[in-house]
This record gives structure tokens, C-alpha cells and sequence, in this order.
């Protein structure tokens, strides 16, 4: 069942998620689960991808979407290398409905990462993929898109998140 995304204001998207042991059988069950819930949550809000402390478990997981329907789960991401700072229109969060802005995001990167059955794996992304693979990694060490802007540009962005929550947005 989906779970409501952490809001803005939510303490948990400001703590650094800790690392998960995933060869543990427990943890692995807890991890099924946490996975199922964050995809039915994704889909129902037609995001693109999620974080654990989005959904409100301070984790280092996260997923994208694979697909219309499917999902790929990444565990104790780490980000190897990047390359080609650029800017990227129309940045948005769930955790931050209502409002989108440009940022800066690497064109390209590499990333290691453990799947849910322990096995180590790298891969390199391009263009969307690498900037929504920054977007989740910035939740997992506790930031969010807009900490990049100045005081200005952030106001500006917070204030249209809180006019569409006060319209009965989300």
C-alpha cells in the first residue's frame, strides 16, 4: 500500500540515511518490504524515483523506475565519478509538490551500488538517469534540490510548494 511522501519541513529529509547490511536475512525481509512499499508509492505518485526517508525509513536505498511499471533498487549507493556540470530545467521532488526549478547536475556519472541479493554492481549514466541518480543520492545525505540555490531562489521555490499545498495539492 502506498505510503505519503515526507514533506518538505519532515526532519527525516534533513538526517544522513545510514548504510544497510543486506546480507542479513531479516534485514533483507525488511527490505522486500520497504522496496514494495516505495515502488507502490513511486507509482501512485508518478514519480520517477524514490528514497527510503522519503517514505520515512532513514536508509541508504533507493529506486528509479525500470520501465512503465518495474523498478530497480539501488543499496549503498556510491557515486565513482562525475563529469559535465550542467544545467537542468525543471527540477522537481516529490517531497516538494508543486514546485520545479533549473539546478546544476552532472551530465554524466558512474555508480556502485548493492541490489537486494548482495551482489556489487556498477553502471553509467547519461543525461536523465544521472541527474535522477543525484537527485535520490542528495536524499540519502540528508539534502534536498533547493539547498543549491541561494536564499532568494529558494524562497521563491518553497513559496510556490506552499501556495499549491494550500490550493489542496497533495
Amino acid at each position: 500500500m502506498p505510503t505519503r511522501v515526507r514533506l518538505l519541513d519532515d526532519p527525516v529529509l534533513r538526517k544522513p540515511c545510514d548504510p544497510v547490511d543486506p546480507w542479513t536475512a531479516e534485514v533483507l525481509l525488511g527490505i522486500d518490504e520497504l522496496l514494495k512499499e516505495m515502488h507502490e508509492t513511486m507509482l501512485a505518485e508518478r514519480g520517477i524515483g524514490l528514497a527510503a526517508n522519503q517514505v520515512g525509513r532513514s536508509l541508504r536505498i533507493f529506486i528509479l523506475r525500470d520501465g512503465e511499471k518495474e523498478y530497480k533498487a539501488y543499496i549503498n549507493p556510491e557515486i565513482l565519478s562525475q563529469e559535465e556540470l550542467v544545467d537542468f530545467e525543471g527540477e522537481g521532488c516529490l517531497s516538494i509538490p508543486g514546485a520545479t526549478s533549473t539546478t546544476k547536475r552532472y551530465r554524466k556519472l558512474r555508480l556502485k551500488w548493492v541490489d537486494k541479493e548482495g551482489t556489487t554492481s556498477e553502471a553509467d549514466f547519461e543525461d536523465m538517469g544521472a541527474f535522477a541518480v543525484q537527485h535520490e543520492m542528495d536524499h540519502l545525505n540528508g539534502k534536498l534540490y533547493i539547498d543549491q540555490f541561494g536564499p532568494l531562489k529558494k524562497e521563491m521555490v518553497v513559496k510556490k510548494h506552499k501556495k499549491y499545498l494550500k490550493r489542496g495539492g497533495r
